[in-house]
């Protein structure tokens, strides 16, 4: 079992492989292009991994701030973002650990791609309320999680599995009492016996636990949908739970 920071380091070498980024990069522009209108110029990147939604972001026209725990998925996200000509400031920084000099920045403040269940119950409360500090006064915050209550009741172990090449990528879960763990199995097709597993803990929020927190925190016109397309939360069916408040 792998710490968080090390699960993400080890990940970074094969993440945009797993996730065909190219494809991902476009997909998420036109997603966050429904949370984006005039008034929001500067954003910030809550757990950025190796850049898609940086990059969506700043292709979108907005200054941007990365924030990722991972050095090693910092460092993809840099030469990502070269790679696509946006200038993005990138921190080794999590959630939790961002320090005040960022505070009353941002515009908006993204967390996407499942960032915020990879943090403990015993710091969620203080990172959302580092999320509310760094937002300027009538600023945003877009959470994007998987939803956990139909996980949980399913029990469903295979999250994804992922061809490239000649690579196979298998996203799956253990349940325990209170949390999971999250496995990546990485083999080449015709290499089986060099397989490659690493796993870390994930902690699944419901709809009501992540609502309260972020109400505590001082959000209002709390906003919840089943998808960054903004369609309806059911707690039954949809793949994801999005957050969508204001400060």
């Amino acid at each position: 079992m792998k710490s968080n920071n090390n699960f993400y380091n080890s990940a970074s070498v094969y993440y945009d492989k797993m996730i065909d980024f190219d494809s991902a990069l476009q997909k998420r522009k036109i997603l966050l292009s429904n949370f984006v209108d005039d008034k929001i110029k500067s954003v910030a990147d809550v757990g950025c991994g190796t850049g898609v939604d940086s990059i969506s972001l700043s292709q979108l026209g907005l200054n941007v701030t990365s924030f990722d725990p991972s050095a090693e998925m910092i460092n993809t996200a840099r030469t990502n973002s070269e790679k696509h000509n946006c200038k993005i400031d990138f921190q080794n920084f999590g959630a939790n650990e961002i320090p005040k000099t960022f505070y009353n920045r941002f515009d908006l403040v993204v967390s996407l791609g499942n960032t915020l269940a990879n943090i403990p119950f015993t710091k969620i409360e203080k990172s959302v309320s580092k999320l509310f500090k760094l937002l300027k006064k009538d600023g945003r915050v877009l959470i994007q999680i998987l939803n956990y209550e139909k996980i949980l009741k399913e029990k469903e172990r295979i999250v994804n599995i992922t061809k490239k090449d000649d690579e196979y990528f298998i996203r799956f879960y253990d349940f325990g009492k209170k949390d999971l763990t999250f496995n990546i199995l990485k083999f080449i097709s015709d290499q089986t016996k060099k397989k490659e597993l690493i796993s870390t803990k994930i902690f699944p929020y419901t709809s009501k636990e992540f609502k309260k927190v972020f109400k505590e925190a001082g959000f209002k016109k709390i906003e919840l949908f089943g998808g960054l397309d903004k369609k309806a939360f059911d707690p039954k069916s949809s793949n994801d739970l999005v957050l969508f408040a204001h400060k």
